[in-house]
């Protein structure tokens, strides 16, 4: 399944245009959600990983990005990172690049010494897959914000201790 497949942590220019293919083909994210997403991806181009605090693993396949994560530090807390994004090709779904990816953030958040890492999704029925794979990860629901992205469109807030 994850044969030759390999993961990078560093953005390239020719790569924006595949992360917003990347998303689109899920059907998850709104256009404005995938704007965000590739605006995170230029800051990491622009600034670099350490002074945009975002940083990417992609996962590529013949030299093309075929799932991607970010995630980052939160500023102000000791300890504590966010996982902003996730996503892998629809062609790619179901072979476990997402554990995959999901794992390696772990394991690069827990050598930097971080010890939480927090998770935002929807309450959509559309992201009942979602959900259910963050809770067979070991996350846990700390928090739900009625509304929040819109009516009966809550927050859901995972925090996994690693």
């Amino acid at each position: 399944m994850q044969d030759n497949i390999l993961f990078r942590t560093h953005v390239k220019d020719d790569d924006l245009s595949v992360l917003r293919e990347i998303l689109r083909s899920t059907e998850f994210f709104y256009d404005n959600e995938i704007d965000i997403a590739i605006e995170l991806a230029e800051e990491h181009l622009l600034k670099g990983e350490e002074k945009s605090g975002y940083s990417f693993i992609i996962a590529e396949k013949e030299d093309i990005p075929i799932a991607f994560t970010c995630y980052g530090k939160i500023p102000g807390t000791q300890d504590s990172y966010d996982l902003y994004w996730i996503a892998v090709h629809e062609k790619h779904q179901g072979e476990g690049i997402g554990k995959t990816l999901l794992r390696k953030v772990e394991e690069k958040i827990s050598d930097l010494f971080g010890r939480y890492i927090w998770v935002e999704t929807s309450s959509r029925p559309l992201y009942n897959p979602t959900r259910k794979f963050y809770q067979r990860s070991g996350y846990r629901v700390t928090a739900e914000l009625p509304n929040f992205y819109a009516m009966n469109d809550d927050k859901i807030i995972f925090v996994k201790r690693v």
